[in-house]
């Protein structure tokens, strides 16, 4: 008997309607799952979601789906990963962002993520592994996760990703340098770095052609480090970064790694880096990083005309009852 356990954070402005959830029911039902084997699982924190996705992953569920941003979409897929990573996990993306879904090409219609998760295709995926934490898509430090942490969620919610954009200017003035120690295969470097970006993915602020390298399987993380930053070129260094083309500029070094080791090796007490993990706040320095090749597979569509065309007959379907 097939089962799904499907989670979702009650206290996220972004959480499933009620109508919703019972349209997801219907859905399992309609392909074959039986009441029972359906679960939906509120989760109250983030270690809980971790934990609660551990349990359902080590009791043999067969899909694990998580309804949320990449910060939600993490905890479920490291508790997924942590009880044996036999699941699948399935997304559906209702983040301000959402880099992971954006990167595997799943849908952000509700009615089309819905089908994927039992009409597409899983697909093995890399995970990083962050001293006793887990990346599927993104860590930053400095700069861009500073800025993160003056936005509140609130604001993140309403203003998407306009809400950055209102403290970026003060992050911008403070011009804070961070002094890391940078360790990786033959390698040891120091470098001051206003910006350290580690993707797995092309994706990075919900724009899917920023690394044409990085593949979600490829076995290595993409390293950025930018060492100088003129405020006042701002909006000519944006269109590169949103274009994919950040080797070009002679601010920014970058190397790709499937291992690497990071700490500060100068640094005012109240400078000791913190890093975002997926969006959340996470780590402080020293980090060890190490890719998980083909750590868990996601539900991806194996065909996007075929998902459009049933999602269009079901909205029909629906209609007309």
């Amino acid at each position: 008997m097939k089962s799904v356990a499907i989670f979702y954070n009650p206290q996220s402005g972004n959480r499933p309607k009620d109508q919703e959830l019972e349209q997801l029911r219907t859905h399992f039902l309609q392909e074959g799952f039986e009441s029972q084997a359906i679960s939906i699982i509120r989760t109250k924190s983030a270690s809980h979601a971790f934990d609660m996705a551990k349990a359902a992953s080590l009791s043999g569920v067969d899909l694990i789906v998580a309804i949320g941003g990449d910060g939600t979409i993490n905890k479920i897929a490291s508790g997924l990963y942590a009880g044996g990573g036999k699941a699948s996990l399935g997304i559906l993306p209702s983040g301000t962002v959402n880099n992971v879904a954006k990167a595997l090409g799943i849908p952000l219609d509700w009615q089309k993520a819905t089908l994927n998760l039992t009409r597409g295709i899983p697909r093995p995926i890399d995970l990083c592994q962050v001293n006793d934490q887990y990346m599927i898509s993104s860590l930053t430090l400095g700069m861009l996760a500073d800025l993160a942490l003056e936005v509140k969620q609130e604001e993140k919610r309403r203003l998407g990703v306009l809400a950055f954009f209102k403290y970026a200017y003060a992050t911008l003035r403070r011009n804070r340098n961070y002094y890391l120690t940078l360790s990786y295969g033959n390698h040891y470097r120091q470098v001051k770095a206003k910006v350290l970006l580690i993707t797995m993915m092309n994706a990075v602020a919900g724009q899917v052609h920023f690394d044409r390298e990085a593949k979600p399987d490829d076995g290595l993380m993409s390293v950025y480090l930018v060492s100088r930053f003129n405020i006042w070129k701002t909006w000519w260094y944006l269109p590169r970064f949103l274009a994919g083309d950040t080797r070009k500029l002679a601010e920014v070094q970058h190397f790709r790694t499937a291992q690497l080791e990071i700490s500060q090796f100068k640094h005012a007490k109240s400078q000791r880096a913190r890093t975002r993990i997926d969006g959340d706040k996470s780590v402080y320095l020293p980090l060890s990083l190490k890719v998980i090749p083909l750590a868990i597979r996601v539900m991806v569509p194996q065909n996007i005309d075929s998902i459009k065309k049933e999602s269009r007959l079901s909205l029909e379907e629906n209609a007309s009852k």
